[in-house]
């Protein structure tokens, strides 16, 4: 056998090799040009992709290659010649549109003496899938670890982990803010060193290592979730802290729990200061107390109204049985100490009604203050002789200091309430001394005007000191208290002083008696010449009403009867008006009248409206507001409308008389005038 016959029968038999190694092969083989048309295709090719050796006979690679091939065809050519071999990833796309991963392993190969490319392009799509699946996790993982880290950082609490030694591992950014810490500081920190905690306050010690942690309610919870590996711990604790160099008590609310991290024992723990939340509670605790007590005040209250109403309602309504009953034979003497029992009765009942109303309107906040000039000596001494006149039917000596340099001082001030004020706490002393002396002062201090009330009685228990001012309250109560009352003078006097722009307080002890001072801003004027005023308004001449013709404009039958009692007897000519349009319409027939009584609340037309409209007529004729309205405010309504005075119901007859004669004094030289 020749070379040439040799060589031919060789290249046969590589020429065998290769195709049937080119079959086996279990990736996708392509014997291609440089152009990419396809020439041959292995077997693994054609079931992969899905098309016939024939139909790949007329293909090219850019058939079934991604468009990444296509578009840098030539480059990838030129690197192959360069290089001989180049492989990347890249995707096929099969027969049917079923994408496919693949690794591409190009080579130069020499055929018959042509320079071809042999591409195998190795299946990778589990591998990709594989990838695709690992880096999807690793993203998932990644805002998983971010979405905790974001929870972790920006919690409203402070969290912190620990390990099995106590030593604290992380802390977020609410603890870093709170505790002034950051990481480097937490080499070998417990819990306790970053809360400042009073233990630790040198830095001598560490945290759960003093004799004084044995106690340690924050070192028992830590103990307790390292030791039982609790899932969870929760427990309030109270921990002296350290804030700035001060040492203030806290009440912490701490949460431990369990976690396992890389195999390594773990501990969580949330920190919540809960001192406010704390206060809060027990604030709710003291105003759930305080009700309680205020609904035993309230049920002592009603226990005491009652029997502040019904005592001189027996006072009154028991001595009108006798006066009704002829067959009673008492002497005069007897009739006259029923009738004072009877009108001290109604003077007691009536107090107590406004006493009442007058704190209710003080609560409520609707109280106002009309204020006037008044010269403080002349109010002052009036006062004072008052009270003379009131101690001088019992035991107890009143005395008075008045500053001289009070005289010719006018002042602004709301006159009523001052006075009120005055009387209440003299009242309160008069009340509790039983033998000895009631000392009023007054005198200028700085800007202030004080005033004192000293009493020689029972003095004030310290245990009662606190709850003086209440309302309802005595330093007696009970069944067997000793002394009648309401309980509502010092209260009172307490909010009229604040209205003033003052205060109330009070120095005492038991046994030895007390001395109320109040004090009130001192508003000085310029003194005005009103003295002739107040000669004038106080004169009570001897004018007889006989003749006299007057208009009562009064809804209440039992009260126009009692006006009628009292003016019928100075033989007045009087005429009634049942409301105020009646009044109005009387008044407009016959203007003549020389005053005018009227009540504030009647139906079809109000007394005040009734004031206007009659005003209009005759401007000059005098009304008198006739009401049971008691009030500043009303008073102060009712001289807007056109009143010249104001007679609060119930009225005596003599304050009455003396209130009509002043007036129709007042007009008849008005008019000469």
């Amino acid at each position: 056998m020749g070379r040439g016959e040799r060589n031919v029968k060789e290249k046969k038999k590589r020429s065998k090799k290769f195709e049937l190694l080119f079959n086996e092969l279990n990736d996708a083989m392509f014997l291609h040009d440089f152009d990419g048309n396809i020439l041959k295709v292995n077997d693994y090719a054609c079931r992969r992709l899905g098309y016939s050796r024939e139909e790949f006979a007329s293909m090219n690679i850019g058939d079934f290659a991604s468009d990444d091939i296509i578009s840098n065809w030539k480059e990838r050519i030129e690197i192959i010649k360069r290089q001989k071999n180049f492989t990347f990833e890249t995707t096929y796309i099969t027969k049917y549109n079923q994408l496919i991963y693949v690794e591409i392993v190009s080579k130069l190969i020499e055929i018959d003496n042509k320079t071809l490319v042999l591409s195998s392009g190795r299946d990778i799509s589990k591998r990709k899938n594989y990838e695709m699946r690992l880096k999807e996790s690793r993203n998932i993982a990644a805002e998983n670890e971010l979405e905790l880290n974001t929870i972790f950082n920006k919690a409203p609490s402070t969290i912190i982990l620990f390990d099995e030694e106590s030593r604290i591992i992380r802390i977020n950014h609410k603890g870093i803010l709170k505790f002034n810490v950051d990481d480097e500081n937490l080499i070998n920190k417990r819990i306790g060193d970053i809360l400042n905690c009073e233990s630790t306050r040198n830095r001598t010690i560490n945290c759960g290592f003093a004799s004084a942690c044995i106690k340690c309610q924050l070192s028992e919870i830590i103990r307790n979730t390292i030791t039982q590996k609790a899932e969870y711990n929760k427990k309030e604790i109270s921990i002296e802290l350290l804030r700035d160099g001060v040492s203030t008590n806290k009440t912490l609310l701490i949460s431990t729990a369990f976690l396992k991290k890389n195999g390594q024992n773990t501990y969580l723990a949330t920190i919540d200061d809960i001192t406010s939340r704390k206060q809060m509670e027990l604030e709710l605790i003291a105003a759930k107390e305080k009700a309680e007590e205020s609904e035993k005040l309230k049920s002592a209250f009603l226990n005491n109204i009652s029997h502040e109403i019904r005592t001189p309602l027996n006072g009154i309504l028991g001595f009108i049985n006798f006066f009704e009953d002829d067959s009673y034979n008492y002497s005069k003497e007897e009739k006259t100490e029923f009738i004072r029992i009877m009108r001290e009765s109604g003077e007691r009942l009536v107090n107590t009604v406004t006493d009442l109303v007058e704190v209710s309107k003080l609560d409520s906040g609707i109280h106002t203050l009309c204020e006037e000039k008044v010269e403080l000596i002349n109010e002052l001494q009036a006062f004072v002789n008052e009270q003379k006149v009131r101690f001088a039917n019992t035991t107890i000596l009143f005395e008075s200091e008045i500053d001289p340099a009070l005289k010719n001082q006018t002042i602004v001030i709301d006159k009523i309430k001052l006075f009120q004020i005055l009387k209440n706490l003299i009242n309160n002393a008069l009340k509790f001394t039983s033998q000895g002396k009631v000392c009023l002062s007054a005198k200028t201090k700085n800007t202030n005007l004080i005033f004192s009330v000293e009493d020689t009685g029972i003095g004030i228990d310290p245990k009662y000191q606190d709850a003086i001012f209440e309302p309802f309250r005595q330093a007696d109560s009970g069944l067997c208290r000793t002394y009648d009352g309401n309980g509502l003078g010092l209260t009172i006097a307490k909010k009229l002083a604040g209205k003033l722009g003052g205060d109330i307080w009070f120095e005492s002890e038991s046994g030895k008696g007390t001395t109320f001072f109040f004090s009130v801003p001192l508003h000085i004027i310029k003194s005005t010449n009103t003295h002739s005023v107040h000669q004038r308004n106080g004169a009570s001449p001897n004018l007889k009403l006989a003749g006299k013709k007057i208009l009562i404009a009064e809804d209440e039958m039992s009260n126009y009867v009692l006006l009628e009692a009292i003016l019928k007897k100075e033989q007045c000519q009087l005429v009634h008006a049942s409301n105020g349009k009646e009044a109005v319409d009387i008044f407009s027939k016959d203007p003549s009248f020389d005053i005018i009584i009227m009540d504030i609340k009647m139906p079809v037309m109000d007394g005040l409206e009734a004031t206007s409209k009659i005003k209009a007529i005759r401007k000059e004729v005098p009304i008198v507001a006739y009401s049971a309205y008691v009030f500043n405010e009303e008073k102060q309504k009712a001289i807007e409308a056109g009143c010249i005075d104001f007679l609060s119901k119930p009225v005596g007859k003599e304050q009455i008389l003396k209130t009509i004669e002043k007036h129709i004094l007042s007009s008849s030289e008005l008019f000469k005038h």
